[in-house]
């Protein structure tokens, strides 16, 4: 006991214990000065990992040191032959006790500059995403088949899939796999157990309609794909008056099946509920909008929905669904893009009229401020709402998603449309915008991965072949880049990959030939991109130049102006904060009206 008592007593009068005290308090302040800066300068993490392990080896030799050696007015000497006489601990001491009692000041003036400005500003710049790691319960919603017998009600039971699968995604417990994915399964002939595997979901709705006249026969069951086994099935005899209430009670019963306790939670959504008839007409709406690639066909769902509001002005699905058509005509040209976009912000505004809390509504609304008026702030506002309301929808993440890329947060955007894909990983969209996030974000294979999985899953989609082409580029991959480009169809596309790829290669006159052609034949349309390679060469006169161009032609590229990485080198110009400013890109945290 005297030993330890007497040992003790040595490190302290040696100031070995107020010296540790002293290491560790101006350690753990260099590591988080370095986590802050790493944040703001976006340092490589490898930097603060090798101050931490260089802190952690250093400390055992420093009380090494403390132990053998003791400061003196000559220096340092070994403490065995520095008599009491000579000794300066005492005053050694009182000194480290103003020198912690000073660190632990400057500690405190650190956690409150991270918790109230660089945290708070970094939360308020960034985006939710849903707690994946909570949601258990994994399901998809198979397209119900038509048994009726003239197989002239496909439009109904595709309807109705999509009626339960948006009621289904309502429920925060329950993780949804959307539409696209599953009804890329219609009419397969291979197996729930198989299905569910390439959906990576646990359990599979499915079933079917028979309709005749108003009279309606809906089958549902539930299965258990890894066990293969039904929980649940029902048969539905009703008047067609009676589809919403049937489709309330199938979720409920699919809810109670699979044992969600919703106590902590709002109750189960219910269906919007409208006449039978403009009901038919709002389905076979939703079934022509989704052929968007026929101009046609989005026409003919925009005079369907009109109907159904003819016989319910006051039908929301009807009016939620013209705002996303009309967007669509605005941006393929079957409107023109002021007229498009007016449209599809007045469909929005009159689901507000009925319903203000429509968390669809804000987040599409929250899309035509970011695409039609560049107005990002309130864009950024109006999807804050629309996370609230319903922040676990799957359509209001993926748009949290496209706002995120616009405002620079590239983090945020990666996990948001991660999430997103996962709830609909068959669809070629999803892979799409998560290639060029993950271009935005550096994270270059993931981006050839995510560009591979589009291609699979849709070979002849537009410009996806440009775009796998300019990430190879940007890993110096130029071979496979030329190659890859090969498969693109547009010419736009191809001669600026074309220019880029020359350039890199050292051929400028070859690249300035393509840049030529390309500014001759496209140079309204493709403005943004035209900077986009200005900058690549890093000819920053013409890249400006070419951004005031796109500005002017309002260029839907520019929302992703601030996460290009093409632009990066412009950053440091003077010329590069104006424009920003000229955008409309929110200056602070309270410039949100």
């Amino acid at each position: 006991m005297n030993r330890k008592n007497s040992f003790w007593d040595e490190l302290k009068r040696r100031n070995v214990i107020k010296g540790a005290i002293s290491y560790l308090v101006v350690a753990w302040l260099l590591i988080r000065i370095a986590a802050l800066l790493g944040d703001i300068l976006e340092m490589p993490l490898w930097i603060s990992k090798s101050l931490f392990y260089l802190l952690l080896i250093g400390f055992p030799i420093y009380l090494l040191v403390s132990w053998i050696y003791e400061y003196t007015p000559t220096g340092l000497k070994r403490t065995s032959k520095v008599t009491e006489s000579a000794s300066i601990r005492k005053k050694t001491g009182k000194r480290l006790n103003k020198i912690i009692i000073a660190l632990l000041v400057l500690i405190l003036t650190v956690l409150v500059i991270d918790r109230f400005i660089i945290t708070d500003k970094k939360g308020k710049n960034t985006f939710d995403t849903p707690a994946i790691a909570m949601i258990s319960k994994t399901i998809a919603v198979l397209p119900f088949q038509d048994f009726s017998e003239k197989k002239d009600n496909e439009y109904f039971a595709d309807g109705l899939t999509e009626e339960l699968l948006n009621l289904l995604s309502q429920v925060n417990k329950l993780k949804v796999t959307s539409r696209t994915s599953t009804f890329s399964f219609k009419n397969s002939e291979l197996k729930i157990p198989e299905i569910a595997e390439k959906l990576n979901v646990t359990y599979v709705l499915e079933g079917s309609v028979r309709k005749s006249g108003k009279l309606l026969r809906i089958t549902a069951q539930l299965i258990d794909a890894k066990k293969d086994k039904h929980l649940w099935s029902e048969t539905y005899d009703r008047n067609l008056d009676n589809i919403f209430a049937i489709q309330d009670e199938v979720s409920e019963a699919v809810v109670k099946a699979l044992e969600i306790n919703l106590l902590d939670e709002k109750p189960l959504p219910k269906s919007k509920k409208t006449d039978s008839e403009a009901y038919k007409f709002y389905l076979q709406a939703i079934h022509a909008s989704h052929k968007s690639s026929d101009t046609q066909k989005l026409k003919e769902a925009v005079t369907l929905a009109k109907e159904a509001l003819k016989l319910d002005a006051n039908y929301v699905p009807a009016w939620l669904l013209l705002s996303r058509v009309y967007e669509t005509q605005a941006n393929n040209g079957t409107l023109t893009f002021d007229e498009g976009y007016s449209l599809a912000k007045e469909a929005t505004n009159k689901v507000l009229e009925i319903e203000p809390k429509n968390a669809l509504a804000y987040a599409y609304l929250a899309d035509d401020e970011l695409s039609y008026d560049w107005n990002f702030a309130k864009a950024k506002k109006l999807n804050a709402i629309a996370l609230k309301l319903d922040g676990s929808n799957p359509k209001i993440i993926s748009l949290t998603a496209t706002l995120a890329i616009a405002l620079g947060n590239v983090e945020s955007a990666v996990r948001l449309q991660e999430y997103s894909t996962s709830l609909d990983p068959l669809n070629p969209d999803m892979y799409y915008q998560l290639l060029n996030i993950y271009y935005c974000a550096d994270r270059l294979d993931d981006a050839v991965n995510a560009a591979k999985k589009c291609i699979e899953l849709q070979p002849d989609r537009y410009a996806v072949h440009y775009y796998y082409a300019r990430i190879l580029l940007q890993q110096n991959k130029i071979v496979e880049a030329r190659e890859a480009l090969k498969a693109e169809k547009d010419e736009g596309w191809t001669l600026q990959m074309l220019s880029d790829i020359c350039f890199k290669l050292n051929e400028i006159e070859k690249s300035e030939a393509y840049m030529q052609e390309l500014i001759l034949k496209y140079k309204d349309e493709m403005a943004y991109q035209i900077a986009e390679s200005y900058s690549f060469r890093n000819d920053k006169e013409n890249a400006f130049k070419w951004l005031d161009k796109a500005y002017k032609v309002h260029d839907v590229g520019l929302n992703e102006v601030l996460s290009e990485p093409r632009f990066r080198n412009l950053h440091s110009d003077k010329r590069w904060q104006k424009f920003i400013d000229k955008m409309g890109f929110p200056k602070n945290e309270n410039d949100t009206q």
